[in-house]
């Protein structure tokens, strides 16, 4: 027999809607394949068959379209460290340099994540991943325009992570379960996003967002039709547009992830340059995991260097890239 051939760099895009319907169905068991092979060569698939109401996703952008056409100072009245809420509310042009070596992001951001009061919720543990939400009253119209459709959104990408950490779980060998503590009490944040136009005329180390991974386990990614996402094609150290597609997330793994597989699981490089003449927004979900779980090989072989905890190395990532 022939050895298996390792599969090529691919962006797929993938329907989950027989896995929703039955996991153990074959047509489930092919989208656990073809999970699985995005996992292993580019780190990215495109996911359709979510669920999640188109109607909502464009609320959401709208949302973020309303907060980030505010006056400069209205917005600065959100700031993060102004507001002191931890890793939450709004974060200036600017703020990140995630590609060492470049120019600031060219990009503001507001930070969202669980919605709750602390004197309602005495149980919820506090701390800079998980406070409470900043939200922004400038105008009376953003409680129906930001903080609610922003809410209902949350409440469908909580669910929908942790089914996509599902679904990567079927095809590990290392049981069903192996997500189980990561998933119970996790942080998970929200960022919208939004990216001015960048001139053809601009610096060759001006990015919306620099070259660069992510810090956690999964992303989900909605994003408007203007373009500018890219992923490096390690084959051929090539740079690969993502095409949007208006029903699609675009699903990448993170740091975690890799630490966690050893590197078979690819946490990819990734930049925007938003070059198509427009503004661009997107919402980035971020699912961070329980803070305390370990970053320790799931093969339970002896690591590759210190084991670190989620939280210490999310806290590391952030000291690097913002200052935080």
């Amino acid at each position: 027999m022939s050895p298996a051939k390792t599969p090529t760099f691919t962006i797929p895009t993938v329907d989950i809607s027989s896995y929703v319907a039955d996991p153990s169905s074959p047509a489930a068991k092919r989208v656990i394949e073809d999970v699985r092979n995005a996992c292993i060569t580019s780190g990215f698939f495109q996911l359709i068959g979510h669920g999640v109401p188109r109607e909502l996703q464009e609320a959401v952008l709208n949302g973020a379209k309303a907060f980030f056409k505010l006056p400069q100072e209205e917005k600065l009245k959100y700031e993060k460290s102004a507001v002191g809420r931890g890793n939450r509310g709004y974060e200036i042009m600017g703020k990140q340099v995630l590609q060492k070596g470049a120019l600031p992001d060219l990009k503001e951001g507001y930070y969202v994540g669980h919605d709750f009061e602390p004197s309602l919720d005495p149980n919820h543990t506090y701390n800079w991943f998980n406070p409470p939400n900043v939200w922004p009253t400038s105008l009376p119209s953003l409680e129906t325009t930001f903080r609610q459709p922003i809410n209902e959104y949350y409440a469908h990408m909580f669910p929908l992570s942790t089914r996509i950490l599902d679904i990567m779980a079927a095809g590990m060998p290392y049981g069903p379960a192996v997500f189980d503590e990561f998933k119970t009490d996790p942080v998970a944040v929200m960022r919208l996003l939004h990216y001015p136009p960048q001139p053809e005329s601009s610096d060759a180390l001006q990015f919306g967002v620099g070259a660069h991974t992510d810090f956690g386990s999964i992303t989900l990614l909605l994003q408007d039709m203007a373009g500018g996402l890219e992923v490096l094609n390690h084959d051929t150290d090539e740079w690969v547009s993502v095409t949007p597609n208006a029903d699609a997330y675009v699903v990448n793994l993170g740091d975690m992830m890799q630490r966690w597989t050893r590197g078979e699981y690819r946490s990819n490089l990734h930049r925007v340059r938003n070059m198509g003449g427009g503004d661009r927004y997107s919402v980035p979900f971020f699912f961070d995991g329980n803070l305390k779980t370990k970053l320790a090989p799931f093969d339970g072989g002896e690591p590759d260097g210190e084991v670190i905890t989620v939280e210490e190395h999310m806290q590391e990532r952030f000291r690097t890239t913002a200052g935080y």
